[in-house]
């Protein structure tokens, strides 16, 4: 039978009432000294779940006090922070929307002066290349966990998704993409560690892998998902050797954890890897059967399309869904789809 984007889907016994899903966007709203979110957040989703949205996945949240990038970053790592976030759940769950909060340690792409004097770190003293979003300055070198660090920071994340739960999040992402933390463990220009979690891709993926093990004790397993990506935010060159061997190794863990969800995050859905003849979403799909989201600067006459040729079971749209609110009822009517523009949108929430 074929499926639309806007039948309902389930996902164990978590039914989205459509398959739109809002994607992650930072936006920098939250009070930059305490991480703390306000009504206008609120405002901000409960209106893309007024008009329809199936999920929304929300920006990136800081799991602790070293794990954000830039200026007012929301973190779920403090009790205020978690009641904060109340007032966002409540108000998206009037419509029944889901939303999912997005679990996030960018490690060494930060600064000292955005991290309150502290050094950034990584799993290894490399620095990344580019500068600081917003500071614009120069990223820092960073300091090399220890593995007592180590498992501080997965009990950290363990932390930060019991306390979305406690604050009324359907589920958590969490987000292991784009050369943020995790990543920067599973990539080899950023890890050289010489223990077990450095070296082979299986070391490599052994964070990921401890921090599903601990998120998952607190949240059920139908409502975790895994964002993943071959490209970096500071090394837009980067590519993945054997592309096949990485996506079989990270769709491994997953499944021994029975997670459900996988997000794989690129700039433009469907064109192919440069070591891969296939996309990145065409790869999951050879390994994964379970939820695969699509997303990647996908036009709006193009999700419904991936929906019925089952290239992807949920569809997110990032930028559009700032431009337009009410995007799903636009998709629906067919209506026009208002462009996003950088200049006068990426400074104010609507």
């Amino acid at each position: 039978m074929t499926c639309s984007i806007f039948s309902d889907y389930k996902i164990g016994n978590l039914t989205l009432d459509n398959r739109i899903v809002m994607a992650p966007m930072t936006r920098g709203f939250a009070d930059n000294e305490t991480g703390e979110v306000n009504h206008l957040i609120a405002d901000y989703y409960g209106k893309r779940a007024r008009y329809g949205a199936g999920l929304i996945i929300t920006e990136g949240m800081a799991i602790n006090e070293l794990a954000k990038g830039t200026y007012g970053i929301p973190g779920i790592f403090t009790h205020r922070q978690t009641l904060s976030w109340k007032k966002v759940t409540r108000e998206v769950h009037q419509y029944n929307t889901k939303i999912f909060a997005q679990l996030w340690h960018v490690g060494r792409l930060s600064h000292q002066e955005i991290l309150k004097g502290h050094t950034p770190v990584a799993p290894s003293g490399i620095s990344a290349s580019g500068n600081v979003h917003r500071l614009r300055k120069p990223f820092q070198p960073p300091k090399p966990l220890s593995q007592a660090e180590i498992y501080q920071i997965i009990d950290d994340y363990r932390q930060a998704a019991r306390n979305a739960m406690e604050a009324g999040f359907d589920g958590v992402e969490i987000h292991a993409a784009h050369g943020y933390l995790i990543d920067q463990f599973i990539s080899e220009k950023s890890n050289h560690r010489q223990d077990m979690f450095g070296g082979s891709l299986q070391n490599r993926l052994r964070f990921l892998d401890l921090i599903i093990k601990e998120v998952k004790k607190v949240v059920p397993k139908n409502r975790i998902s895994i964002r993943v990506s071959e490209k970096k935010d500071d090394d837009r060159d980067y590519v993945w050797e054997q592309p096949e061997e990485m996506v079989h190794a990270i769709t491994e863990i997953l499944s021994k954890h029975r997670i459900k969800i996988i997000h794989p995050s690129v700039e433009n859905y469907g064109v192919a890897l440069k070591n891969d003849q296939r996309s990145l979403h065409e790869l999951f799909r050879k390994y994964w059967r379970k939820t695969l989201i699509a997303v990647g600067n996908i036009a709006p006459n193009e999700g419904a399309d991936i929906i019925e040729e089952n290239q992807a079971d949920l569809v997110a749209f990032g930028q559009l869904f700032i431009a337009n609110p009410d995007l799903v009822i636009r998709l629906k009517a067919n209506q026009e789809i208002f462009p996003y523009h950088t200049k006068e949108q990426l400074k104010c929430l609507n």
